[in-house]
């Protein structure tokens, strides 16, 4: 633990202090499931080193402190299975990397020599010949070649929340963020094809850590092409295809405490594709102010702060009047929030308004521009809500801009009770809606809102 002359007890004597310090300043290839019934290699890849170091509870300070508490630990999870192979098709001279090697080989590269990750690890998902998940730990470079040259091997995969709970628990244990990245198509055992219609809780289970360790999940979506053998999970009336250049899709599964969530998709992985989900995610406080003194909102009617001398305002005197409503701009800073959810249809389409004592409805919403970014007393918001006050119904009262947890409509566009033939339904994963509910179940008794921002008034009268 770091120290410096601030931790000591103001009441030790001057001559203790100038003591201790100076004493301290001198110290100074896999298959995912039994789709196939194609069998494990007789003799599956032995366990590599990585080279993370282990985590440690003691960091340097750096320079800029901003960036040393942004600094997150990674266990980043491929599932490698025959399933997974037309993303990654052998390489050549004439042919273009997909766009889930790109993307792949982006990821990699920056959790491995990236400012923001410390300790990495990187594993490899499938199954034993006992059908249990085993995750072989391997090195960058193995990791890299994979996704570049293709996979070889003939490696059965495990069920899907198998595979989840393996690597959630590995992760939990060493305080780590859990990155993985699958087809995320359910292959249940065999002998137990009832777990076709228990998925949603068979998912539910896998995760309960991430509800007990108070953890969120980012769910990232992207579709690549594919070349090769696809398996589908429906096997009639086919039990495989093969595709030369359909668009399969992919998902990239990102579990951790929040702020360290946050690091990952906002630092580590960029530019993030349009599909996201975010569960467990919660605001307490987002900085939020009326705006009243600027031209560029302009306030309309009789409306101003309650306090005169606030920077901050949060609470604002009002008086509609029957043909002259009130109009004023609240400035949110949503800059902590995932970028999908920061998008301005996003909040056209979500946002909402609940008022006590009055009625008021939201008017126009809209990002901060250059010129906004420019100006000193609006720099800190990024966005902007026009409230409309046509009448009041109580002398005190509030106004409250609430954003509510909902479930992107992408979820159910991409997911399919029958994905046998992706060429004439492109861009579906079965019964991923399914999946997605037993993430959701992990967070029922949690906020029903992102975050509310609450705007306090009084009424005025003449």
């Amino acid at each position: 633990m770091n120290l410096n002359c601030m931790h000591i007890n103001r009441f030790a004597g001057s001559a203790q202090v100038l003591l201790l310090c100076g004493a301290l300043a001198l110290s100074g290839c896999y298959k995912k499931e039994n789709r196939t019934g194609e069998t494990s290699p007789q003799n599956p890849p032995a366990q590599e080193e990585t080279t993370a170091q282990p985590r440690t509870t003691t960091k340097t300070p750096e320079a800029n402190p901003a960036t040393a508490s942004q600094k997150v630990d990674i266990d980043l999870y491929l599932e490698i299975s025959n399933g997974m192979k037309g993303f990654m098709p052998p390489p050549a001279a004439d042919k273009e990397p997909t766009v889930f090697q790109n993307r792949l080989n982006k990821l990699i590269s920056e959790v491995q020599d990236g400012i923001y990750v410390d300790a990495k690890r990187y594993y490899m998902a499938r199954e034993d010949r006992q059908g249990r998940p085993v995750l072989d730990s391997v090195a960058y470079g193995t990791l890299k070649n994979t996704i570049v040259s293709g996979i070889k091997a003939d490696v059965r995969g495990t069920p899907l929340p198998d595979m989840l709970r393996a690597a959630l628990e590995n992760t939990v244990n060493r305080g780590a963020v859990s990155v993985i990245v699958s087809d995320f198509i359910h292959g249940p055992d065999p002998n137990n094809p009832g777990q076709f219609l228990s998925l949603d809780t068979d998912i539910r289970s896998s995760l309960k850590l991430a509800e007990h360790e108070n953890l969120v999940v980012a769910v990232l979506a992207e579709a690549s092409p594919f070349y090769g053998t696809y398996h589908p999970a429906v096997k009639k009336p086919q039990v495989s295809r093969t595709l030369n250049g359909e668009e399969i899709p992919y998902y990239i599964w990102v579990i951790g405490k929040q702020q360290e969530v946050q690091t990952v998709t906002n630092k580590v992985l960029r530019n993030l594709p349009a599909q996201q989900a975010y569960f467990g995610f919660n605001y307490q406080e987002i900085p939020f102010s009326a705006i009243l003194k600027s031209n560029t909102f302009r306030p309309a009617g009789i409306v101003y702060c309650t306090s005169r001398t606030a920077e901050v305002c949060t609470s604002v005197n009002l008086m509609p009047e029957k043909e002259a409503p009130v109009e004023f701009t609240i400035g949110l800073n949503l800059s902590s929030l995932p970028s999908s959810m920061q998008d301005v249809k996003y909040l056209k389409q979500h946002l909402k308004l609940a008022v006590a004592g009055g009625k008021a409805s939201v008017g126009t919403v809209i990002a901060a521009d250059e010129e906004v970014k420019a100006t000193p007393d609006l720099a800190k918001y990024t966005h902007f809500v026009r409230v409309i006050v046509p009448q009041l119904t109580a002398n005190t009262g509030s106004i409250t801009l609430q954003l509510p947890q909902v479930v992107p409509a992408w979820i159910s566009q991409w997911s399919t009770a029958n994905d046998n033939n992706p060429v004439a339904s492109p861009k579906k994963t079965y019964q991923f809606n399914k999946i997605i509910e037993g993430v959701q179940a992990l967070y029922r008794d949690q906020n029903e809102t992102v975050f509310s921002a609450t705007m306090k008034f009084n009424k005025e009268t003449k």
